[in-house]
């Protein structure tokens, strides 16, 4: 369900807020009759940080954790859809809703303008690509999201968007223990776009369509049985024919033919732990299937991990990892032609039937009409252009550990990954490229191979001492390098003589193209250093330094050095606290500061030197002779790391025997030495060159709260709630140069400008301003009652005159009188703040968790209703259009009025009415404008699960010692002012500068799943 609010400014996050008031409104009389009860979750966990771990109570750094509990509530196929808005600071925006879609991932939204944003991922130590799309989530013990300068300081080169440092199951003593958890999930379309569904309002649209842009012929072919325009009365009684041929015609609903149906998902996961007082195993299996709404869309995931842990013998202690993941996707990952479903006729005239309509490929009946037409049937599409994919990967860890001297450990591990993947497609006769071009391009098909390796080994030395009763001392340092290469090839081949045996005919095709390439060895090496000092359990110090050498940069530019600082003051401990009344209100309170620097390498390899490539030197008119020559871009030996210097301000507050936990965050992140790819004066005869130049800052702010708002015997109420705010802003860019562009989408898919200029937000849309349309009212009546000349005062369009239900767009010039195609702000895609909400209910043995997400502010470019604009003849429209745009001819006639009078008759409240059909408004529509501009706020209800565990008494008869059935809802309800499916959009090239970009993404499912948690 989705429920739209019109009105702009809508707030949804107040929804959040009076639930979470209400709980302490209800439960407040509860904390204070139940506070001497005993402490519930205390603040002695434990985070993973860098190369080690620290009890929360003595962390200085800005981290967020996430925990099994709560990933194991959250039946999902990828732990990136398990962590969705359950961490302040931590952003997620999935690329659509097809199996095996990708997400963007950001961190206190990225550190970079022209480089990826992603952060890094640790998982067990190691660097692990992607990791939250490759680990089973199953597996993960906890997550631990590092966000200050304290915490991502310690990685240097690698930490400047943020970490993520996973930390999978291990063995535990004891008996063997079985866990078996699997779920079903159905999903079906949770929204649609309202289409035109009325045939013969449909063929009325389509003549005036044809009247307009000349092409009357190819309608009367299409719905008139190609009657002839020279018949009498063909105009005339056009309007008549249409009403008694198609006033009860059947209208094909496209999206229920092809989205309409039921996807099903199906995830088994089995894992063994066992273990004594030496060594203890655990082994996991995970199995995963999830078919796509749409044909030919699924994805197949299998991945099988084994650790063991063993003391060899007192002070020895070894630990040996691996994990193995097979994947598979059809349909690429990704959907990108929701519009060429929503724009198919949805009647085929006189032309087709509807068996026809839907089971033919009409594209080429279609395009010899009109060659604006350019939508294929995608029923008949998807199974005559196919795509696959599989990748598989392997990884091997293995570490040893010593205790030496006194309170020292000495640790070497090492890492060993590989990977490789595998992509094809085929097109057969029935396909766009095989019906575009038969004779050259023909039966086709491509076929790609990679694989990349890493390996990683760190040595680390820890020390631990107390010095007296209150002088705590954690020394680390460490050495590291990391190593990673990959290599591919592809091959593009075209004319199969038939399509029966797809790739396996390879032979007898044609190769149109072929690479192959082996990427520059990358590698880094580092050194690194901390220190923790705990004074009393109330004063924290934590100082850490990296050296980074990375091959990226020249010989004399490799090494970066990266420090940082931390400082925390828990005011709790203090004498004069703990001897107050406060302290039965307020059990910890703790200060926290701290400053580092981090850098940035996320560049290619060897753009410190100059290139060389391969062309051809003609020798006395001959061609053929190969010479080489400098490429167009130069190189710079000066090349250096990007840096970002970070500080970070927090507090954590815990009250009435901690069950009410707040942590809050305000942090300030400049980046400087960017590395852009600038452009060079066409004299130095290059193009661009990698510099270090331009700045940025983060600023941001970040609020985590858990409650325990109900506390009794039998029955517990529990709230987590976080929300975050980022700002990024250019401070400088290129020498003289005051803006960079980046342009999203084309002409027909929905364009739409992004800038980068200094002194503003990052995320600024540029476009047209629209005004609605020319009406009447806006022109000089001719003696004749028909529309003149613009009255004075009226914008002016760019070129030519305008008539009535023409675009009218703002004018930009400075006389305030025309238009003339100057770029205007028209919106900015970053939201002012996001969230998550879970609440959590436990009565005996039920459960019950409610997980809310939201995001405020922030447009979104509605690039799909754009890409649903009147383009091309035959196809179809939004309802809200079909049913209120400007007419311009007159149904008695069947011609084009230009009587004032008749078109103030034809177009009741003209103002409101979106454009005509005319010539001038189909380029018009090319434009980008604030007309697609929507604002993205949102408030989803994301998930509802009820659980039952069964009595343990009943269950220890058939050998378990857990049984827990469960129910899911995801996707459940959203409450938006969105037009399009989905509120929830990915930026469009991956980076911090495109947000809010809405390019006809595959639309999310709603989501039905029963599932069993079972314990041996």
């Amino acid at each position: 369900m989705s429920i739209k609010v019109k009105h702009r400014n809508f707030k949804p996050l107040m929804a959040p807020l009076f639930l979470l008031a209400t709980g302490f409104m209800f439960g407040q009389q509860t904390v204070n009759d139940t506070v001497k009860q005993g402490t519930t979750k205390d603040i002695e966990e434990v985070v993973v940080i860098g190369y080690g771990k620290v009890k929360k109570s003595d962390l200085t750094g800005s981290v967020a954790s996430v925990s099994a509990k709560e990933l194991a509530a959250t039946p999902a196929m990828n732990a990136l859809q398990a962590l969705q808005g359950r961490a302040a600071g931590l952003n997620i925006v999935t690329a659509g809703g097809a199996p095996g879609a990708g997400a963007n991932v950001t961190i206190r939204g990225g550190a970079s303008i022209t480089q990826g944003t992603s952060p890094l991922y640790i998982v067990d130590g190691f660097q692990l690509d992607n990791a939250l799309n490759v680990i089973n989530p199953n597996d993960i013990e906890s997550i631990d999201i590092l966000k200050g300068p304290s915490a991502i300081a310690i990685y240097g080169a690698r930490g400047s968007n943020g970490i993520i440092v996973i930390k999978t199951k291990t063995g535990k003593k004891g008996r063997t223990v079985i866990n078996y958890n699997s779920f079903i999930m159905f999903d079906m379309l949770s929204k649609r776009l309202d289409m035109m569904s009325n045939a013969e309002q449909f063929v009325k649209y389509q003549y005036e369509f044809a009247q307009l842009q000349n092409k009357m012929t190819a309608w009367s072919a299409v719905y008139d049985n190609g009657l002839g325009l020279d018949t009498p009365g063909f105009y005339t009684g056009a309007f008549n024919r249409i009403s008694n041929r198609y006033a009860n015609a059947g209208a094909l609903d496209w999206q229920e033919k092809m989205l309409g149906g039921t996807g099903m998902t199906q995830n088994q996961n089995v894992n063994f732990s066992t273990g004594n007082e030496k060594t203890q195993a655990f082994v996991s299996y995970n199995y995963n299937k999830q078919d796509g709404l749409l044909q030919n869309f699924s994805e197949t995931r299998n991945s099988l991990r084994a650790n063991i842990t063993s003391e060899l013998k007192k002070g020895l202690r070894v630990d040996f990892s691996s994990m193995f993941t097979s994947n598979s996707t059809n349909g690429g990952g990704a959907y990108s032609g929701m519009k060429k479903i929503l724009l198919q006729p949805i009647t085929g005239g006189t032309l087709f039937n509807d068996d026809q309509l839907f089971n033919t490929q009409t594209f080429p009946d279609y395009t010899s009409l009109d060659s604006g037409y350019d939508t294929e049937n995608p029923f008949v599409e998807t199974r005559a252009s196919t795509q696959n994919s599989r990748s598989r990967a392997f990884v091997a860890n293995l570490g040893l550990e010593v205790d030496f001297l006194k309170n020292f450990t000495f640790r070497t591990a090492g890492q060993y990954q590989f990977s490789n993947s595998k992509s094809q497609s085929f097109s057969d006769e029935n396909s766009r490229a095989y019906l575009t071009d038969p004779v050259n391009t023909g039966i086709n098909g491509s076929i790609g191979n990679s694989e990349s390796y890493r390996y990683q080994i760190t040595n680390t030395v820890t020390y631990n001492t107390t010095l007296g009763e209150n002088h705590k001392i954690n020394a680390l340092a460490g050495q590291e390098v990391v190593y990673s290469a990959s290599e591919s090839n592809s091959m593009r081949l075209i004319k199969f003589p038939v399509p029966n045996f797809g790739l396996d005919d390879i032979n007898n095709a044609t190769v149109q193209d072929k690479s192959a390439g082996r990427s520059t060895p990358n590698s880094l090496l580092s050194y690194f250093g901390r220190v923790n000092y705990n004074y009393d359990d109330r004063y924290l110090l934590t100082g850490t330094l990296r050296y980074d050498g990375s091959s990226k940069f020249g010989p004399n530019k490799k090494w970066g050095l990266f420090p940082s600082f931390a400082a925390a003051w828990r005011v709790s401990q203090e004498g004069f606290w703990q001897d107050s009344k406060i302290a039965n209100v307020i059990n910890d309170l703790k200060f926290r500061y701290e400053y580092g620097v981090t850098g940035n390498n996320d560049i290619g390899s060897n753009l410190f030197v100059t290139n060389v490539v391969q062309t051809d030197y003609p020798i006395n008119n001959t061609p053929g002779n190969p010479a080489y020559v400098p490429g167009t871009n130069l190189g710079n030996a000066n090349l250096i790391w990007e840096e970002s210097q970070n500080s970070n301000l927090g507090m954590d507050l815990a009250m009435f025997n901690n069950r009410i936990r707040l942590t809050a965050e305000l942090y300030d992140n400049k980046v400087s030495g960017m590395l852009l790819n600038s452009l060079l004066p066409v004299s130095s005869g290059y193009s661009r060159q990698f510099q270090n130049i331009g700045s940025m800052t983060n600023q941001g702010m970040e609020f985590t709260l858990n409650t325990i708002n109900f506390k009794t015997e039998g029955f517990r109420w529990s709230t987590d709630f976080n929300i975050s705010s980022n700002k990024s802003k250019v401070l400088s860019l290129e020498q003289n140069q005051n803006t960079r562009t980046f342009g999203v989408g084309g002409n027909r898919t929905g364009t739409v400008t992004y800038y980068a200029t200094v002194g503003e937000q990052l995320g600024d849309m540029y476009g047209y301003v629209y005004q609605g349309v020319y009406t009447t009212d806006d022109f000089l009546q001719n003696t004749d009652g028909t529309f003149g000349a613009l009255k004075p005062g009226v914008v002016k369009p760019a070129t030519g005159t305008a008539k009535p239900g023409d675009m009218k767009f703002a004018a930009d010039n400075e006389k305030g009188d025309q238009f003339t195609r100057k770029m205007q702000k028209i919106g900015n895609g970053t939201p002012d703040f996001f969230g998550g909400m879970q609440n959590n209910f436990s009565y005996k043995g039920f459960d019950l968790g409610i997980f809310m997400k939201f995001s405020v502010g922030g447009d979104i470019y509605n690039a799909t209703k754009h890409s649903l604009s009147p383009y091309a003849l035959n196809q179809n429209i939004p309802a809200e259009f079909g049913s209120n745009y400007y007419r311009l001819i007159d149904p008695n006639t069947g011609q084009i009025t230009n009587n004032i009078a008749r078109l103030k008759e034809l177009n009741p409240n003209e103002g409101d009415r979106t454009w005509s059909l005319s010539q001038v408004n189909s380029q018009n529509i090319t434009y980008p404008s604030s007309y697609y501009v929507e604002d993205g706020s949102y408030l989803r209800i994301a998930q509802v699960t009820l659980g039952y565990s069964l009595e343990k008494e009943f269950i220890k008869h058939v050998g378990l010692t857990n049984a827990r059935i469960y129910c899911t809802l995801n996707n459940l309800a959203t409450i938006t002012g969105y037009s399009g499916f989905d509120p929830e959009v990915s930026a469009a090239s991956g980076v911090a500068v495109t947000p809010g970009y809405d390019g006809s993404a595959y639309p999310r499912s709603r989501s039905y799943v029963l599932g069993i948690n079972l314990t041996f």
